[in-house]
Order: structure tokens, then sequence, then C-alpha cells
């Protein structure tokens, strides 16, 4: 058991650090950058991480843990220029700059608050947003996400970026998900989740045509086919992980199913023969409903 949970924790943090991955302790750089992104999320009632991170267009990343974090105090690395680039163009096309300053109704208590600025041309955009309020737009939390994957604060918060937005604004949670992980050449890096009511939330990482947060809809009859099916199928007596690599170096694709009170996450080594053809089919299936090939490129 402990074995299976070590081995999907580090394809957890793969996943989490996979925009990123030459990143290394920064050094003193002759051409300091200017702030091009920051991030900060603050207490709740419970134990969420509170910390700050920034990015600098030089690639620069500054995190200060506060608590309920992994590593406390300044923590520093280097992430690609380039990537920082993808991140400001992808909150400006996701509509960002027209967006209200603040979302801080609170519908629900004890939530934590989250805190953005981007810099474009000079000009610097801050939203705050009280995790409660419904009323922000859907794609704020996951472009937080984003900042998160980009600057693996995983690494030191101890908390997974992706797991952690699960839910929509309402705190319903979706019927599936499935991520896909990088390979050594250039396969797709990607997340997709699906809910009932037929809202899909992509995040695309690295290797697509579209990096960054993208929502659509499709009808939820189709999303409760699919669960139906995967459920009919075997999904939730199949293993936890199925991860034999007879050859190195394929992606891994991790998906989930919440249906009928139950609750499942399978990670795939892409090579694994012992995984069952269903599953792959599912994943396939999960990319079909998205329709994913129009943001990462090429069919699915």
């Amino acid at each position: 058991m402990l074995s299976t949970l070590l081995k999907i924790a580090a394809v957890t943090a793969a996943f989490a650090s996979l925009l990123a991955p030459a990143l290394m302790p920064a050094a003193a750089q002759d051409d300091e950058g200017e702030v091009a992104i920051t991030l900060e999320r603050t207490p709740c009632f419970g134990g969420c991480p509170v910390y700050t991170v920034t990015i600098y267009t030089d690639g620069r990343v500054v995190f200060e843990g506060e608590r309920f974090t992994s590593a406390q105090g300044t923590q520093t690395a280097i992430i690609d220029p380039e990537m920082v680039e993808q991140l400001v163009a992808g909150f400006e096309q996701a509509g960002y700059f027209d967006w209200q300053d603040a979302y801080t109704e609170m519908t629900i208590s004890d939530l934590p608050t989250v805190i953005t600025s981007v810099t474009r041309d000079g000009e610097t955009k801050q939203i705050t947003r009280y995790a409660g309020d419904s009323s922000a737009p859907l794609a704020l939390p996951y472009l937080e996400t984003w900042i998160d994957l980009a600057a693996s604060t995983d690494q030191w918060t101890g908390v997974s970026s992706w797991d952690a937005n699960t839910s929509l604004m309402d705190g319903t949670a979706p019927v599936m998900t499935l991520q896909r992980t990088p390979c050594f050449g250039m396969c797709p890096v990607y997340g997709l989740k699906v809910f009932a009511d037929g809202t899909v939330i992509y995040l695309g990482l690295r290797y697509v045509e579209q990096p960054g947060v993208r929502t659509t809809t499709v009808e939820p009859s189709q999303v409760e086919s699919l669960a139906m099916q995967a459920d009919l199928s075997g999904y939730f007596g199949w293993n936890d992980e199925y991860t034999r690599q007879l050859v190195t170096d394929h992606p891994t694709a991790i998906s989930s199913l919440t249906w009928n009170d139950q609750h499942k996450q399978i990670t795939r080594y892409d090579g694994d023969p012992d995984a069952p053809i269903g599953l792959v089919r599912f994943e396939e299936a999960i990319d079909r409903l998205a329709n994913t090939s129009q943001w990462i490129g090429g069919a699915e």
C-alpha cells in the first residue's frame, strides 16, 4: 500500500512541475526582470497553505512560505522566460484584464482568499477572490492553479496544485478528470475536469497549441452516459495503478471517476500491458467528449 501511495505521489508531483522541467535554484543574474505575475493565498479556518509566489519576466520565481507549508521562508527557482510570456498571454486571452478587481462575497465563511496580479506592457491588474464567491469567473481559480503549476509551488507547499481545485465555485465535484503527464518527447501535457452539468475545464501546460485555461460545455446526458459506461466496464473494480514500465519515457494518464457515491482515481503508465483496455478507452472517451484536439492540436 505504501509503495502504491509513493508511486502516485511521484506521478502527481511530476504533473505539478511539468511546466518547469528545468526548474533549478535561482542564481544571481546581471539583468533582473520585472515582476510579471504574483499569487498570494491567505489563511482559512483550517490548515490551508499560506504563501506568496512572485514570478519575474526573466523566469525567476520567489516563494515566501508563511504557514502550513512544507518549506518556510524564502525559496527561489528559475523557469523558462518563454513560459512566463505564455502565462501573461494566457491570462489576457482569458479576459483577466476585463474582470472585476474583487470577488469577495462570503456566502460561505472560513475559506481562503486568493490575490493575483498580472503585469502586461507596464499595466498591472490585481484581482482579489474569496474562494466562496460564486460570482467569480469560472476560469479564475484555474488560472490561479496555473501559476502554482508553472512555479511548481507544490515542492514547497507539499500540496498538489491540480488536486486542490477539484470543484466548481458552488462546491460541486467533477464527475471525471484526466491528466496527461510529460514523456521523453513532446507529448501534450494537460488536464481536464468534466462536471455533471456539462461544464468542461481544460488546463493546457506544455506542447499544446493553446496553453492556459479554456472552458466549454457539453450535453449533461453525454457526461452521464460516459460515467455509466465506465462504471459498467468495471472502473471501480480495477487497480489503483498500472505503472509497470517495460519501455521507459512514455507519458502517464491519471483519470478519476465520481459516480453513484463512489470515487476512484487510477494512474496508468502508457506502456503497462496489464492495464485494462477499457481504461484506455475511458481516457480516450474523455478526450473525445471534451474535444481536446481543439486545444492541443491534431487528433487526441
